[in-house]
């Protein structure tokens, strides 16, 4: 299981210190085990490299913990001599993706606790009859919360698993709902552009690049795209001069890759589309923080408003009845 954004950014941004600071890869992974990374798995990766074992090997075992992504980039970065330098990216891009993730949660909670305030209630507002009065039943009560809190607390964990695991269903109908599809395509070109923007600067072949950018890409379209800018560089084309024929590059992709290709600047163009999809992705990722919970608050008001039309339509029976 993957270790949350928060400490995988605190993680490399001391790793990056002390790599800068002169002190060797091996120790340094010994010494950064303040960050809440795995104690056994930091031990692991120091001594496969102090005892002749490559970067990669080192990483492999981190298989567990580190996201394939960071794997490769940061070995990539190694064999260029750019670790320290790709840390710093790794842990502001884990920093800003945890915000986005925080900010999320917290958007959520609010109307999930209005939605269980109402579960809660409702079974109470049924045991009130205008004829009889209040009459509590504990099994009834229990009987009828059961029904709805626990399926509810279920659909939730299933949802949360199945999206950790990236799983086409979900991702499929995530895509279809509003903003959060929007959210979804910016993110997975932000993800996809700094990954193809680090293997360049690490002096990846630009083929490689894309093939390998193109196996970690979130979304299958970027995947098909990257195989087929693949073989555009085994004929000696220029992928900038393809990229208008994929629909899942969006006209600024295409210009500013291509402004980049023409003047040798890729790498930065790259960088710049990062943070330019990476804000897009806040921007929906905000629209989405507040309408689905305004949504969802107003389905649970529309509920209340009816139980209470219904408790003062029995109230008024009653009245009717006893002026008879």
């Amino acid at each position: 299981m993957s270790l949350s954004h928060r400490k995988l950014s605190a993680w490399y941004h001391q790793l990056a210190r002390q790599l800068e600071a002169g002190l060797p890869l091996a120790a340094a992974l010994r010494s950064s085990r303040g960050t809440g990374l795995p104690a056994p798995g930091l031990d692991a990766m120091a001594r496969n490299i102090e005892t002749g074992g490559s970067v990669d090997a080192a990483l492999e075992a981190a298989d567990g913990w580190l996201p394939l992504p960071d794997r490769l980039v940061l070995s990539a970065a190694a064999e260029a001599g750019r670790m320290p330098a790709t840390l710093n990216s790794l842990s502001a891009r884990h920093a800003r993706l945890g915000a986005a993730k925080l900010r999320l949660m917290l958007a959520c909670l609010y109307p999930l606790a209005m939605l269980h305030f109402i579960l809660l209630l409702l079974p109470v507002m049924r045991m009130i009859d205008w004829d009889k009065g209040f009459s509590w039943d504990f099994f009834a009560y229990t009987r009828t919360v059961a029904l709805t809190v626990l399926p509810l607390w279920a659909a939730i964990v299933a949802l949360v698993i199945l999206a950790r695991r990236q799983n086409p269903v979900v991702t499929r109908a995530a895509r279809l709902l509003p903003f959060v599809g929007g959210y979804l395509r910016a993110q997975g070109l932000a993800d996809f552009a700094f990954a193809l923007g680090n293997f360049l600067d690490a002096g990846v072949p630009i083929g490689r690049a894309w093939s390998v950018a193109g196996t970690i890409a979130p979304l299958p379209e970027l995947k098909q795209a990257a195989v087929a800018m693949e073989a555009v560089v085994a004929r000696g084309e220029r992928p900038g001069t393809q990229l208008s024929n994929w629909a899942c590059f969006p006209p600024d992709f295409v210009a500013l890759y291509h402004t980049g290709e023409t003047t040798g600047r890729l790498e930065q163009s790259l960088f710049r589309l990062t943070d330019q999809y990476q804000d897009s992705a806040g921007r929906a990722l905000t629209l989405a923080t507040l309408f689905y919970p305004a949504l969802l608050f107003f389905a649970a008001a529309a509920a209340v408003i009816f139980h209470i039309i219904t408790f003062y339509s029995g109230y008024l029976k009653m009245i009717e009845k006893l002026a008879s």
